[in-house]
């Protein structure tokens, strides 16, 4: 290496100036995934990129000889100084583009309504992870997470999917905790329990886990209110414009009833009444679920198919990058490199190439707008069947309550339509979950294919590092796509619940106006 070198943050100087002789030290990598990081403008990327860079060169210097390396260690020494200013360049950049512009602005903020945006059934999650003897069912436990309706719309209209979606993952996170710290102590009370021969006493003990559960309970409330809270603020780091709205959030816990063998524990709430009418609003309601079901099985199909066009593209693109780079490097009598201006003007007289790059521009933006409409499709649909479960859990109440026999005869057909909402709604769930995946990333492709019309494109960078973690994390594919199975199965099973329902209300319509209203 060059006496009084200065190190510079790309592969190819580390590579060319280094000692021949030393160790490895993974140095090289580094400085190529933050030139990756770079080449997308990735700051976040870039910085992470630069504190490995500043890890390896620690090795870098442990793997020279003092004797034989000293210049090679003195440039390595100056790299510090070299990532500190870049790292405030990048911090400065990153502060500008979260700053700009609170200008263009948002519309005064029309604080919206509560809306739910998730809830769940702890009842039914916790008797999943552990059923003890000793309890019958848990019924009425229920949380709902709410939001200010217009920060769900500013999210819609910025396209932003996934960060609704990323409130429901962690509040389905914190839920799993809770249940995990519930378990530890339904186990604790059957330990203490078990313990004691006098049933009076057992009772007493088996009780103590409702009161100690619903403390657990609401101390977690803070904890869930934070969720929506927390996502907002990483939202507005992106889109600056809109840091003056305020966020509303809620978190309501039900506590219901603990059946304990031999007697139940809590206080259950009131029920409701009309159950030929709610039968009725609940077929009306299924069939138009099913209808919406129908449309985005479609619509998943649609953005499937454009998603495959995409993906054959792109591999057709690198298939022409590699086949010109090889074709070059033959007529250069093996040059080991191509410079990339040489490469663009190969590339720029390659018929498929040239072809390809805007097709690839075109279906990538039907393939966005596809998928954003399946994701808000999505959450209506979502929204749609826990309404319907709702009323399937009022009829059930009432149903149970009624001295009729008949009546009553329609909770096993009423059970299972339930059990097949319960299916849709994991189906749509599991869609929602490809769609989000699919709308995180899709920034990242474009950013790709932008990279590729760029003035002086890094074809070596893009093709060669990004390129393959890009396409792979993006586009499912073949494999999984963005949810046509999925939506396929939620239409199947809200079929089979409307069918169920249809029957309920075909067969026992007259029985259950006359004994139940």
């Amino acid at each position: 290496m060059k006496k009084n070198a200065v190190p510079e943050l790309n592969q190819k100087w580390w590579s060319k100036n280094k000692a021949k002789t030393m160790k490895k030290s993974g140095l090289g990598t580094a400085l190529k995934d933050f030139e990756v990081a770079e080449d997308l403008m990735d700051y976040d990327r870039m910085l992470k990129a630069l504190s490995e860079v500043k890890k390896k060169v620690v090795v870098a210097i442990q793997g020279c000889s003092a004797s034989s390396h000293a210049e090679t260690i003195a440039a390595l020494k100056k790299y510090p100084g070299v990532i500190q200013k870049r790292e405030t360049e990048i911090k400065a950049k990153q502060k500008q583009a979260a700053a700009r512009p609170a200008a263009q602005g948002a519309p005064k903020q029309k604080l919206g309504k509560s809306v739910v945006i998730w809830k769940k059934d702890l009842g039914t999650e916790l008797l999943k992870a552990y059923k003890p003897s000793w309890v019958k069912d848990i019924k009425g436990y229920e949380f709902k997470l709410t939001l200010n309706e217009d920060l769900l719309d500013v999210l819609e209209a910025e396209g932003d999917y996934v960060t609704p979606q990323q409130m429901v993952d962690d509040a389905n996170d914190l839920t799993k905790k809770l249940v995990v710290a519930l378990v530890k102590l339904m186990k604790q009370i059957e330990t203490a329990a078990d313990k004691e021969t006098d049933p009076g006493k057992k009772q007493r003990i088996y009780g103590l886990f409702d009161t100690k559960a619903k403390q657990v309970l609401t101390a977690s409330k803070s904890h869930f209110e934070k969720i929506p809270d927390a996502r907002w603020k990483a939202f507005v780091k992106r889109k600056a414009q809109y840091k003056d709205y305020k966020i509303k959030t809620g978190f309501d816990i039900t506590l219901g009833v603990l059946g304990v063998a031999g007697g139940a524990v809590g206080v259950a709430g009131s029920v409701a009444t009309g159950g030929a009418s709610l039968v009725l609003g609940i077929v009306s309601l299924v069939r138009g679920v099913a209808a919406l079901a129908d449309k985005l099985k479609d619509a998943a199909r649609d953005a499937e198919k454009v998603e495959k066009v995409l993906d054959g593209d792109l591999a057709t693109l690198k298939k022409r990058y590699q086949t010109v780079l090889g074709e070059a490097k033959k007529g250069a009598q093996g040059a080991s490199e191509m410079t990339g201006s040489v490469i663009k003007g190969l590339l720029g007289t390659d018929t498929p190439f040239v072809a390809t790059l805007p097709k690839c521009d075109k279906n990538y933006g039907l393939w966005q707008n596809k998928v954003a409409g399946l994701a808000v499709g999505g959450r209506k649909l979502s929204a749609a069947i826990s309404k319907a479960l709702d009323d399937c859990d009022k009829l059930e109440k009432i149903l149970k309550k009624s001295s009729d026999a008949k009546a009553r005869s329609y909770l096993d057909k009423l059970r299972k339509a339930r059990k097949a909402l319960d299916k849709a709604l994991d189906g749509c769930s599991d869609m929602m979950g490809r769609v989000t995946h699919a709308d995180k990333n899709a920034p990242k492709l474009k950013t790709l294919l932008d990279a590729l019309k760029a003035q002086n494109p890094k074809y070596a960078d893009i093709f060669d590092r990004a390129f393959p973690a890009v396409i792979n994390l993006t586009l499912a594919g073949a494999n999984a796509g963005v949810g046509f199975k999925e939506a396929a199965s939620t239409l199947e099973s809200l079929n089979t619940g409307l069918g169920l329902m249809n029957d309920i209300l075909g067969e026992g319509k007259d029985q259950l106006e006359a004994t139940i209203g």
